[in-house]
């Protein structure tokens, strides 16, 4: 009864989403504190980005598929190029726009922010729609929160990106439990 009272809450934040955010556009950030504008120079993962001053920025709210970046034994999870591609093809040699909803620096001195494109694209929000990424909240940081679960929402209904693949699938309890080390 919870998963379907769930799946109902979720589907009545989608379908009462505006457009502009169903399509990817632009949200409110009106609860988020400026952080500048630079230029991507790199992109080091799907949810990883070097900015030209030097500083590198986690994508609050989101993980993206992992890539080994020279972890020993680490392996890669399926659909981490694509989501790294993804992410370059939105970001890289453009300039953006930081802005900040909380923690402003993570354990690794990484920048936690989200991302605009000049012209008012939500990267978090592209991302999370396209099924390149899910979301991933902390408790210090969870501005824009709800629109993100909104676009993941109809991103795993639609079965889009990483939804797609079975190494992503969502498990009820009883399934979980099998997965767990004893």
């Amino acid at each position: 009864m919870t998963s379907v009272r769930t799946f109902f809450v979720l589907f009545l934040l989608t379908a009462v989403a505006s457009p502009a955010l169903a399509q990817g556009g632009d949200v409110s950030r009106a609860e988020l504190e400026d952080g500048g504008t630079a230029t991507v120079v790199e992109v080091v993962d799907g949810d990883t980005i070097v900015l030209d001053t030097g500083r590198q920025v986690l994508l609050v709210g989101i993980q993206a598929p992992k890539l080994p970046l020279g972890r020993h034994g680490f392996e890669k999870w399926p659909l981490a190029d694509e989501a790294k591609a993804a992410l370059e093809d939105l970001v890289l040699g453009r300039a953006v726009t930081l802005k900040y909803g909380g923690q402003k620096v993570g354990r690794h001195n990484r920048l936690l922010a989200h991302l605009f494109t000049l012209d008012g694209r939500w990267i978090q929000g592209t991302l999370l729609r396209n099924g390149h990424a899910r979301v991933y909240s902390f408790a210090d940081n969870r501005s824009l929160v709800a629109e993100m679960l909104s676009r993941e929402a109809v991103s795993r209904q639609r079965q889009n990106g990483i939804w797609s693949h079975p190494y992503y699938v969502v498990l009820d309890l009883v399934t979980s439990a099998d997965h767990l080390d004893r």
